[in-house]
């Protein structure tokens, strides 16, 4: 039997990860323009790189986050419950301790970080105290990483992605509700640090919660402080790379072709990246799955299950919205920005969905790698290509403009991706046959898309893609996907669209 059918909870589990971004997104669209209107572009501008500052302060708790993820799955399939209160316990206290140094270096350089920003001497007083607040609130962030990777461990994406949905309704309400009394950002910013507080409390409940019993007799867990720290500071080390890589580009282009010709990279590449929910969802619901399965495993066939239900989740889910990013990409950018946007940006936006597309595939073998508790392999690897990709990417902005750039983010995803796989059977003992079958479908989904690039007109490309999206679902329906799997296919349907219908029903009473 497969392992989909084997985890009874595994689709409500991907439905509940791979919605949870739509909701806030829906609720952010309404709100961004009140908040616009009311606090003027400067204190808005402003407010947004809180947000992402909130974001990213998350890096951190060092990639611990993750380790608790796999350590506590580990504990659960290996029967050692006495351990998980001890070890979450001492990591919690770690990553605490270990924020503080993130909120020191925040206070130290936020004079310097705001005389960057080049702000406006009236916001001053609280762009400096909203920054002092964010550094502050960095130990709770970190915080809710770590007990959020916890519940994760328990397959309580339901309570997890539930405080998630709420966190990111009152990133963009929480400002809002202010509004009557003050348009001062620092009084903005209190109310998200207020909601970290909320997401924390709960996280820290929900847990409690799922604790297993504790045992008087043991006070010590297997599992070593350093064991955490080690493994997260990989995964750390690996994510920070491979963020680096994905942004550098557009600091690279400003310094070579101007300020004025970013616009029409970034652009493209933050619609493209915002597909990333979606592979994001899935292996945020796989990674304690494949950390389970793997401990458990004698005979490495594990490995194979994991990679195989890992690979075709992201071909299904992933191709179709590629193609059709693809196709639109003209008229999509043409009324969206008009016509300047559509000449300079169309090509940039269609290689950079290609390469989504591959280094979608490509997280599958990357995870289940860091499943073996080998996160330091990925970040060796982001290593060796972070030279390479920088060299490629100065010789073809001097000779393609953003359109080279485009090329070589969407190359380094295919090196990537070779790489993960040539590893993956000595790392994680995934079998040559589920290798080689990533691989075939990678290819067949990449021609594909490559297809509707070159081809002309969006009359035909729009044949071709329906043409080939209905024969290759069909085949991956036929030919991939086991008889339990079609069966679990057909019921994540079922509920993906039962959900929406309460949804709906919510909305209209």
């Amino acid at each position: 039997m497969s392992e989909m059918s084997a985890a009874p909870s595994l689709v409500k589990n991907l439905v509940y990860n791979i919605t949870r971004p739509l909701l806030p997104f829906v609720v952010g669209v309404g709100v961004i323009p009140l908040l616009l209107s009311h606090i003027g572009t400067e204190r808005f501008g402003l407010l947004t790189i809180a947000w992402t500052a909130i974001g990213y302060l998350s890096i951190f708790d060092f990639g611990v986050g993750r380790s608790l993820t796999l350590y506590v799955s580990r504990s659960l399939v290996s029967g050692q419950l006495h351990e998980i209160r001890p070890m979450v316990r001492n990591a919690l206290i770690m990553m605490v301790l270990i924020s503080l140094i993130g909120s020191a270096v925040l206070l130290f350089f936020n004079e310097a970080f705001i005389a960057w920003l080049n702000v406006k001497p009236a916001y001053l007083n609280e762009t400096r105290a909203s920054f002092l607040m964010l550094g502050l609130a960095i130990p709770l962030i970190v915080l809710a990483s770590g007990l959020r990777g916890v519940l994760e461990a328990f397959q309580r994406f339901d309570v997890s992605n539930g405080v998630r949905v709420l966190q990111g309704i009152w990133f963009f309400v929480g400002p809002a509700c202010v509004l009557p009394f003050s348009v001062r950002l620092d009084v903005m910013v209190a109310t998200l640090v207020v909601g970290r507080v909320a997401t924390t409390l709960a996280y820290a409940v929900a847990v409690y919660r799922e604790f297993p019993p504790s045992n008087p007799t043991t006070s010590q867990p297997t599992v070593s402080l350093k064991d955490l720290l080690f493994y997260g500071s990989w995964v750390a080390l690996s994510n920070m790379l491979s963020v680096v890589m994905d942004y550098m580009d557009r600091f690279f282009i400003s310094s070579a072709l101007g300020a004025a010709v970013v616009a029409f990279y970034t652009t493209p590449s933050e619609l493209v990246f915002r597909l990333n929910f979606i592979s994001e969802g899935i292996l945020g619901v796989l990674f304690p799955l494949m950390s389970k399965r793997i401990a458990l495993s004698v005979d490495g066939m594990a490995a194979a299950e994991m990679m195989s239900l890992g690979t075709k989740l992201m071909a299904a889910c992933i191709f179709p919205f590629v193609l059709v990013l693809v196709i639109v990409a003209h008229p999509l950018l043409r009324l969206w920005l008009g016509p300047v946007f559509e000449q300079k940006s169309a090509l940039v936006l269609q290689v950079l969905a290609l390469g989504l597309l591959v280094n979608s595939l490509a997280r599958v073998p990357s995870d289940l790698i860091q499943a073996n508790g080998r996160s330091d392999v990925t970040a060796k690897l982001h290593i060796i290509e972070l030279p390479v990709h920088v060299l490629c990417l100065q010789w073809a902005l001097a000779r393609y403009g953003i359109e080279g750039a485009a090329v070589v983010w969407s190359a380094r995803m295919l090196l990537d991706l070779v790489l993960l796989l040539w590893v993956s059977g000595a790392v994680a003992r995934v079998p040559a046959a589920a290798i080689w079958r990533l691989a075939l479908i990678c290819s067949v989904q990449t021609l594909t898309v490559g297809g509707a690039i070159v081809i002309d007109g969006i009359g035909s490309q729009v044949v071709y893609g329906t043409i080939c999206l209905a024969v290759l679902s069909l085949a991956f329906y036929r030919y991939v996907l086991l008889e339990t799997e079609r069966a679990l296919l057909r019921q994540m349907a079922s509920l993906a669209l039962a959900m929406i219908a309460r949804q709906s029903r919510k909305m209209h009473q």
